[in-house]
């Protein structure tokens, strides 16, 4: 009996069903699947709204309501890092690791569990230009987790105790350093493109160990000011609940003047110079070919983003395609600028065999020039801009990146509506527009040649691109034996 009132709508959902079918099916042979479907432009505005707001005390508050999911990200910037750091180098870096293992509040112990307790976890990292600490939850769980990132901030303990854990884990990291090419690769390009700039300095064993508590102490009051620093929030809730509660916590902290640090003049680049570590036993080389980059807040920056992916962003760029494809000398080359507040640095990279790194050094020299010299083929970029403007509207999808995008306006001095146009101006770079970039900023003549390989094997080819300095894997330059 049951069954009856069933059965009277069967056929109607098998003629619903049958309809549906046959739509799909006609859609389907309507569409040639040969042909690669053409982009839609770049959408006019591709950046969320943000309110704008300043306490009493300094802190900057940038607010935007995200209501896709119920959670909140906090990220807080304190406008100081590794370019802070003075006569003792990690400095910035040990200062970050020890603001989540316990606060004047809050034991080691009960901090991890109070994180864990709200399915989240403060983390802290120290950059060139500023230290970040970031933190996302449920938004039911927004005030406690806004006190437990105000309590790192503004009470870290420093204890003798977390300190000597993290020292450790340091020196064993940069003990491991000396046995990664890469790592010895990217310590000798910083040292060389900066030279005794701040940006140029990077932890050693001896500097590492020479960091105490006081240190510490020393520079979280030097430079954790509210004045020095931002907030922002991004999450499904209330503006005027969580500013309530952020005025709440960081309300009472103190402003202060706040030094900013030493300025002195990069290096001045003429010619080709080849900087060899030496790492006996190596069977192949890395490569580095760099130079001084342009600042984070130079105006072109969306045209260099998509330049850096022409030359090296991946399979499709020149460098994969000469050096892989073409020549079967490497699995990859790769290539990418870093801006940094001041000033910022270039980087194409390779790892190849120890017979090739001299030829694998020329072609990146060769497809270097050729993208000063000669426009890009239209299809050609027209792959690099799509690749671009898609990975950046994925990327609006991460809170915490919206995050970071928002506070490098006032980090960096960006215009207001920097990232309004972002997608919009890499979706539009012109051959021609691509090759005045790279003029600008690209360089085969006046650049840095660092390579990390077994000296023996490599140098006497090396010499015919520029005078060779050999270094050991302390990054000390040695007199090398014939």
């Amino acid at each position: 009996m049951r069954l009856q009132p069933l059965l009277r709508f069967l056929p109607s959902v098998l003629c619903a069903g049958l309809t549906v079918a046959c739509l799909q099916t006609t859609a389907a042979a309507a569409v040639d699947r040969s042909v690669k479907p053409v982009p839609g432009p770049a959408p006019a505005a591709s950046f969320p709204e943000y309110k704008d707001l300043t306490l009493p005390n300094g802190l900057r508050i940038f607010f935007i309501q995200d209501d896709r999911r119920p959670m909140v990200t906090f990220r807080l910037l304190v406008k100081s890092g590794a370019a802070s750091d003075g006569a003792k180098p990690g400095t910035a870096s040990l200062t970050a690791g020890m603001l989540n293992r316990g606060t004047a509040r809050r034991s080691a112990q009960a901090f991890a569990m109070e994180s864990e307790n709200l399915g989240s976890a403060i983390d802290a990292k120290a950059g060139p230009d500023a230290i970040a600490l970031t933190a996302s939850s449920l938004n039911k769980y927004t005030g406690q987790l806004l006190d437990l990132l105000s309590d790192a901030v503004r009470n870290p303990a420093f204890t003798e105790e977390q300190l000597l854990k993290l020292r450790k884990l340091a020196l064993s990291g940069l003990e491991a350093q000396k046995q990664q090419p890469s790592a010895l690769l990217s310590k000798l390009v910083t040292k060389l493109v900066y030279g005794v700039h701040p940006y140029g300095q990077v932890s050693s064993p001896e500097s590492v160990q020479s960091i105490v508590r006081d240190d510490l102490v020393a520079f979280h009051q030097l430079h954790f000011h509210p004045n020095n620093a931002t907030l922002a929030i991004v999450g499904d809730v209330a503006q005027a609940d969580v500013l309530a509660m952020v005025e709440k916590v960081f309300g009472s902290w103190e402003r202060a003047e706040v030094p900013a640090p030493p300025q002195p003049a990069l290096p001045a680049l003429k010619g080709r110079t080849v900087h060899l570590v030496d790492r006996p036993g190596s069977v192949q080389s890395n490569i580095a070919v760099c130079r001084v980059g342009p600042p984070r807040n130079t105006p072109d920056l969306p045209e260099v983003l998509v330049l850096t992916a022409t030359l090296g962003g991946g399979a499709s760029g020149r460098l994969y395609q000469n050096l892989r494809e073409t020549h079967g000398w490497t699995y990859g080359a790769y290539s990418a600028f870093d801006p940094r507040r001041i000033a910022g640095s270039f980087e194409a990279t390779a790892e190849t065999r120890n017979d090739v790194t001299s030829p694998a050094v020329l072609e990146m020299l060769k497809e270097i020039d050729r993208l000063r010299t000669e426009p890009v083929p239209e299809a050609e970029l027209s792959l690099q801009r799509e690749y671009n403007v898609g990975n950046y509207l994925l990327s609006l999808e991460k809170s915490e990146r919206t995050a970071q995008r928002v506070q490098d306006i006032d980090l960096y001095g960006l215009p207001a509506d920097f990232y309004k146009s972002y997608a919009r101006r890499m979706g539009s770079v012109s051959p021609e527009l691509l090759q005045k970039t790279a003029q600008a900023h690209l360089d085969a003549t006046d650049t840095l040649i660092v390579v990390v390989g077994e000296a023996k094997e490599v140098r006497t080819a090396l010499e015919a691109i520029g005078p060779v300095t050999v270094y050991d894997t302390d990054l000390k330059p040695v007199t090398p034996t014939k």
